[in-house]
């Protein structure tokens, strides 16, 4: 069976607009973790290396145990683990219904039968990776859910998807174990089940990961319908994928970014210049409440497959500042927070700039009623621009309906962020 894999380049246009009004100076400004407590550069470093440390003695010690000895007994081939994570702690709970990665393993496979080479294009070697994953409907209801993940390589339509089927055994296939074996994305309430899933890597695919740093993402199209109305789809977290030992470690000793597309679709690799969490300050915007959680300010450094989406910026390079808030939406319906008009104001009156919305995380568009949740916004600068900024003051909002017109009279909440 073949697999599907998108390779494009896109080109964000339009990156960035800086607005200057009555006597502003106009700025120029081209296209384009969770919070942890705060510690220090050097305690984070430690305390990562310390956790990979644990997790690497678990997956060395165990390492020739096979996870999935389908893979031999289909392909015929010799079969060589490469690396085992036994606590990867990928998740996603999606209000109640969870997905987790509680296992993985990728596998060097040579001297395969013909018969096995179509996922491949048709060489006798590659690598599989081994998923063991659990579905847990913790709802009250019949939920629909398709179950796809994938391992993302230089940006968001470069990947390895997920397979149910290929090389996982019948008694394994999550499609086929379940309870509604004829509603094949359909889980009951209280339905949990456990399987495998399967990516096929050529070797050149492979070689590509260590030249990328590539992400495991469960994707989260849920709905309580099988027309998937209303679902508002979600993505999980854009977690690490580990492929080694060595990379293991270096990934670990790493500052953990905000989760804006410029990390989760690997349109560059960032360098920490300043960041600040647990700020909490909260504004009221009618019933809806909006608090600013942290900023992370990063100098850009666009990845190769990405440099076109930076063209437009000069010689001094870029930095990105990214600002986390959490909604609280009391109010009766849902709200947007994907076209939100927020501003940032650049040193009172020197010049404004707007959010770039195609670095900002793309899912979920709206957050329902009683509910709460996150909004990443991203603002880009030229790098020599930026260091003879002095305040920043982000003005946000206004909500918009899906009309196109201002909820809440206009109304916006304002925050002096730290700087």
């Amino acid at each position: 069976m073949g697999k599907s894999k998108v390779l494009l380049g896109t080109i964000i246009s339009g990156l960035l607009l800086l607005a200057a009004c009555g006597n502003e100076e106009k700025v120029s400004e081209p296209e384009v973790k969770d919070d942890p407590k705060p510690k220090t550069e050097e305690a984070k470093a430690v305390s990562a290396k310390e956790e990979t440390s644990s997790a690497e003695e678990k997956s060395t010690s165990e390492s020739s145990e096979i996870l999935n000895p389908n893979i031999a007994a289909e392909t015929e081939g010799n079969v060589e683990v490469v690396y085992t994570n036994k606590e990867p702690k990928f998740t996603h709970d999606m209000n109640g219904f969870k997905v987790s990665v509680d296992e993985y393993q990728i596998v060097k496979v040579t001297d395969m039968n013909e018969d096995s080479t179509i996922p491949f294009d048709d060489q006798i070697d590659g690598y599989v990776v081994s998923t063991k994953v659990t579905i847990e409907n913790g709802t009250s209801k019949p939920m629909y859910y398709n179950n796809i993940h994938k391992i993302q390589l230089s940006n968001d339509l470069d990947y390895i998807p997920s397979d149910w089927k290929t090389f996982v055994p019948e008694d394994q296939q999550i499609n086929k174990i379940k309870k509604n074996k004829d509603e094949i994305s359909l889980f009951e309430a209280g339905e949990k089940v456990t399987g495998l899933m399967t990516f096929t890597l050529t070797n050149a695919e492979f070689d590509q990961l260590k030249t990328v740093k590539p992400k495991y993402i469960i994707e989260g199209d849920l709905a309580d319908n099988d027309q998937f109305k209303n679902s508002n789809p979600q993505q999980s977290p854009a977690y690490d994928f580990i492929y080694s030992t060595e990379q293991g470690a270096q990934t670990a000793s790493q500052p953990k970014f905000y989760q804006d597309r410029l990390t989760t679709d690997n349109m560059a690799d960032k360098k920490m210049i300043f960041e600040k969490f647990g700020i909490n300050e909260t504004k009221q915007i009618d019933d809806v409440k909006v608090t600013l959680e942290g900023v992370q300010y990063t100098e850009v450094i666009p990845t190769a497959a990405n440099v076109e989406r930076f063209r437009n910026f000069g010689d001094s390079g870029v930095v990105a500042l990214t600002v986390k808030l959490k909604i609280d939406n009391q109010s009766d319906a849902p709200v947007s927070i994907w076209n939100i008009g927020s501003k940032l104001r650049i040193d009172e009156n020197r010049g404004t700039a707007f959010a770039e919305g195609m670095a900002e995380p793309q899912d979920p568009q709206e957050i329902a009623s009683g509910q709460q949740g996150e909004k990443l916004h991203v603002f880009l600068f030229n790098k020599d621009e930026f260091e003879i900024f002095k305040k920043f003051d982000l003005e946000f909002g206004p909500f918009y309906g899906t009309d196109g017109k201002a909820l809440f009279k206009g109304r916006t909440a304002a925050f002096t962020l730290p700087r």
